[in-house]
């Protein structure tokens, strides 16, 4: 017979005993070095900026994800790239979704299909993440941001 202090045990148990959910791989990572940023509709290829960021943070197997990258070209050209959608796929080195693009504050690619990757390299390895968007429908190689990882957190 279980006693009522005995069901308690168990659901006190359950609720602190660490899960597969708990165990996934988390990352984040920072970048302040855009290497390139490249504009679909124009088909212009921009490796020079002002000044530029990136903050990506995601957990592996999961559909959660943060995503901002901002390139400033010169003091008339700004392009943001926002992680929109839940993940469709995810591992330590990438993970694909939606994606809003915005040149000068203007949404000029809504919920777009896209993917980042490279995402597992170390920081200050001089390499570069990227980013690659395409369509509302498809993913393609068609809007671009990379830049090298400054900072990374994995936990």
């Amino acid at each position: 017979m279980i006693t009522n202090d005995m069901k308690r045990f168990l659901v006190l148990l359950l609720l602190l005993t660490p899960t597969a959910a708990f165990a996934q791989a988390e990352h984040s990572i920072w970048s302040k070095k855009p290497v390139m940023v490249i504009d679909s509709h124009s088909g212009a290829k921009y490796t020079t900026f002002l000044k530029g960021n990136a903050d990506i943070a995601w957990t592996e197997g999961s559909t959660f994800a943060y995503l901002r990258a901002v390139a400033v070209v010169n003091a008339n050209l700004t392009y943001e790239f926002r992680f929109f959608a839940p993940i469709s796929a995810s591992t330590a080195s990438e993970f694909s979704g939606k994606f809003d693009i915005f040149r000068n504050g203007i949404n000029v690619c809504h919920f777009c299909v896209g993917k980042a990757y490279l995402l597992n390299q170390p920081a200050g390895a001089g390499k570069a993440f990227k980013l690659y968007v395409g369509t509302p429908t498809m993913y393609a190689e068609e809007w671009h941001y990379s830049g090298v990882i400054t900072q990374r957190f994995d936990y």
